[in-house]
């Protein structure tokens, strides 16, 4: 059992990486940098797109473009660096005001990420105590307050009081906002962004702050409408954007969600959380080349964004890239080792390699920062049972239903392990309480169908395979099993029926060729029978059944 394929993932990297807004600039590729993309097997389309958004410092000249020609460099590749150009010069930025930074922070964008941006841009504000104390509630950390209290001030050039008077109201109400959003009481922080704007009704920032938190409770309308208008207010907001690409995610339009990444992307080339929600989408789609492809942009803008390490990790996983999946959770770990999902996901490749002892070791880590994290203890119980600690597997599959009682996977998990204690009949209650949550899974039929096989119930073994083959008729294993029962029922041509079902969806088993040889000579067929049991010779010549089978049935055809 395997938890790789999460589509909520995307959410999940939208929900804790996105709402860095353009403000973060970072600077254009240079020659050497090109020529390391080269380097690096990245002269591709890959590279191509690099140069696209992120453009260059120099003017190539052409015996430039001809070395990294030779240097293997792509056509695409080689077009796109022709046609980039220098950035013109850049116009001042606006120093960052008070709605801003706490904008930034209900985002959840790190402390130090917004204390760069005050260095770089100022603020437009004298933060007073209880302006700082706001802060802290918000999510500003001792960097952020001390950037605060040193940053160089550029007050406007006028200032009206009566709206000074409003905007201090407003500020307040933002500030409420993103200290419930912190605590996750959304709702409450919804009440407070929605009373700001009955007082700024044209404030980009509150919108944008609004669309977030209407996010994080479902609301993906009305998510949409917020972010939206976001955009109207300022189409330079590419946090808006972002916001606007979540709810549309939420709302199946993955199109749609994706041109809003782009767009975030375009207004801001080296934004690293654009690249990781569209990195995540891309994962979503299953175009892991794509996810790969992002991942690996924004590390380049910023190596310890955990979040790029998450989706380049994935993608390389499902790509088959296991030991580059390892090292990238490594990575998340090293940045945050109390980090639950990824000790999680770590212990899965771990296990997908062989290193149980390592996933167990992982699992329990999880399990410790979270102790009701029951996919972990289905993990752990799954790795303790390869171990051959059955206890200790049976022990993790309780936990795991304390912490969640619907869990069919857990029920069905306990019901296998109580079965290689030889305890039947507790077997096959938890086979038929994993059936009641999803009566629809195929394999826990199979599986109530062995149970009750072993309690000499053969009529409810048939009837389990057969409701099986209902929901899949391309389960080999119910057209096995189901052979075997009418063979024992003297319904050979049935029996044969069904295993010739399962040899076409599994040629290459032996086994198979071997049972429906011995069901073609109970029915008399010997030289079909003779087939069946060379084929399986042919497949394991080290067993010594099957050469026997053969070698017997040989004997008997040349009487």
């Amino acid at each position: 059992m395997r938890f790789r394929k999460t589509p909520t993932f995307l959410t999940l990297a939208i929900t804790l990486v996105f709402a860095l807004p353009a403000w973060a600039q970072q600077k254009s590729l240079t020659q050497d940098q090109v020529q390391a993309l080269v380097r690096d097997g990245l002269g591709d389309e890959t590279g191509a797109k690099a140069i696209e958004q992120r453009g260059i410092d120099f003017a190539p000249a052409e015996d430039f473009v001809q070395g990294l020609k030779a240097a293997g460099a792509s056509e695409a590749f080689l077009n796109a660096l022709r046609a980039a150009k220098p950035p013109g010069p850049v116009s001042a930025k606006k120093p960052i005001n008070q709605v801003q930074i706490f904008a930034l922070l209900v985002g959840q964008v790190p402390s130090h990420r917004v204390t760069m941006l005050i260095e770089q841009r100022g603020i437009d504000f004298e933060p007073t105590n209880d302006y700082l104390q706001e802060v802290r509630l918000a999510g500003g950390e001792d960097e952020l307050m001390s950037a605060l209290k040193s940053a160089k001030v550029t007050k406007p050039a006028t200032i009206d009081p009566r709206a000074q008077a409003r905007q201090a109201e407003v500020r307040r109400r933002v500030a409420r906002g993103a200290a419930l959003a912190l605590k996750r009481r959304y709702a409450e922080a919804e009440q407070e962004y929605r009373a700001a704007l009955l007082l700024n009704s044209q404030n980009s920032d509150i919108y944008a702050s609004l669309a977030y938190v209407l996010g994080q409770q479902d609301k993906s309308d009305d998510a949409a409408s917020a972010a939206r208008e976001a955009v109207r207010l300022n189409p330079d907001n590419d946090h808006a954007h972002l916001y606007l690409g979540s709810a549309l995610e939420r709302k199946g339009d993955w199109d749609g969600a994706a041109a809003e990444f782009r767009e975030a992307l375009r207004l801001n080339p080296n934004n690293s959380l654009a690249h990781v929600v569209l990195g995540a989408l891309f994962e979503f789609k299953g175009d892991w080349e794509g996810a790969i492809a992002e991942g690996r942009e924004a590390l380049r803008s910023d190596p310890n964004f955990a979040g790029a390490h998450y989706i380049l990790g994935r993608a390389l996983g499902h790509k088959g890239d296991v030991d580059g999946e390892i090292a990238e959770y490594r990575e998340v770990l090293r940045l945050d080792p109390k980090d639950e999902d990824a000790h999680f996901y770590l212990g899965i490749a771990l296990g997908e390699k062989g290193d149980v002892d390592g996933e167990i070791t992982e699992e329990r880590a999880a399990l410790r920062l979270n102790p009701h994290n029951d996919k972990a203890q289905l993990l752990l119980g799954i790795a303790l049972g390869n171990k051959g600690d059955v206890d200790g597997e049976i022990a993790e599959y309780r936990e795991a239903l304390r912490s969640n009682p619907n869990n069919d996977k857990a029920h069905g998990l306990l019901g296998e392990a109580l079965g290689k204690k030889g305890d039947v009949d507790d077997a096959i209650a938890e086979y038929r309480e994993a059936l009641r949550l999803n009566p629809n899974n195929d394999t826990m039929h199979v599986s109530l169908g062995n149970a009750l096989k072993g309690k000499g119930d053969r009529d409810g073994a048939v009837a389990e395979e057969r409701e099986a083959l209902r929901l899949n008729p391309n389960n080999k294993e119910a057209h096995y099993n189901l052979g075997i029962e009418l063979a024992q029922k003297s319904d050979y041509d049935g029996a044969i029926v069904e295993l010739r079902e399962a040899l076409r969806l599994d040629p290459n088993s032996a086994l198979m060729h071997s049972t429906l040889g011995t069901v073609l000579g109970a029915k008399g067929d010997v030289r079909g029978a003779l087939e069946e049991f060379r084929a399986a010779y042919m497949l394991d010549p080290k067993n010594a059944t099957y050469k026997q089978l053969y070698e017997r049935t040989l004997q008997e055809m040349n009487k």
